[in-house]
């Protein structure tokens, strides 16, 4: 498979209506905009430069780099939010997650209105539905940068959706198609990479996952 790493973590912060980003030990303001009940979110284009500073600055050889934030991001004045974006000619992408927590509720009408559940689910769960969300996210822009477009066959992690609901819907899978992209695009051997995510999944407890592939597995012995 392809290797991958964990790059530093951008620090970032506020200071009063301004948001910065540390470069080093320098702070560079951002564009962004800050609300009145101290919420904010960071434009799109500007979060696009942070991670090709650090793609070059850490990491000039890699195929790709792609952030994950834990704050808002929009890009012109009248979004509510904007998902994230990736530029593939520049081999980045920065998406938030900040939606992706059950937890919280979002107004339609007001982008800094977010408020938290009158129920919340139990800090395990939220923590593990985030992070199987974060991991589809993953897998879905990577194969974006490496060329993939929507697949329009089968279900498939490299479904398109309109929406966060059919974002949480589509598998965490590739389809025959797809994986034979990857496989002409990577030359990775098949069976190797089952083996590899049973591996994975049974490490972090994706247990529907792991019954999934493991079918597969099955195929080829």
């Amino acid at each position: 498979g392809i290797p991958f790493a964990v790059l530093p973590t951008l620090e970032t912060g506020v200071d009063g209506k301004k948001v910065w980003v540390k470069r080093g030990e320098e702070k560079r303001y951002v564009q962004a905009r800050v609300a009145e009940n101290g919420r904010f979110q960071i434009n799109i284009t500007a979060a696009l430069q942070e991670v090709r500073y650090h793609l070059e600055r850490n990491s000039s050889t890699s195929l790709c780099v792609i952030a994950l934030t834990k704050y808002e991001l929009f890009e012109t004045r009248s979004d509510l939010f904007v998902a994230g974006m990736a530029s593939g000619n520049q081999r980045i992408a920065v998406f938030s997650i900040l939606r992706f927590d059950p937890n919280l509720t979002f107004s339609s009408e007001f982008w800094h209105d977010v408020r938290k559940v009158s129920k919340p689910m139990a800090k395990s769960k939220t923590d593990r539905l985030i992070f199987e969300r974060s991991a589809k996210l993953l897998v879905h822009e990577t194969m974006h940068l490496l060329g993939l477009d929507h697949c329009i066959y089968f279900e498939c992690a490299m479904n398109g959706s309109g929406h966060l609901e059919e974002d949480f819907r589509q598998p965490m899978s590739l389809c025959p198609i797809c994986l034979r992209k990857i496989k002409l695009l990577t030359n990775c051997d098949i069976v190797e990479r089952y083996q590899r995510l049973v591996e994975f999944y049974n490490e972090v407890e994706m247990k529907k996952e792991v019954k999934w592939v493991s079918e597969r597995l099955n195929l080829f012995v």
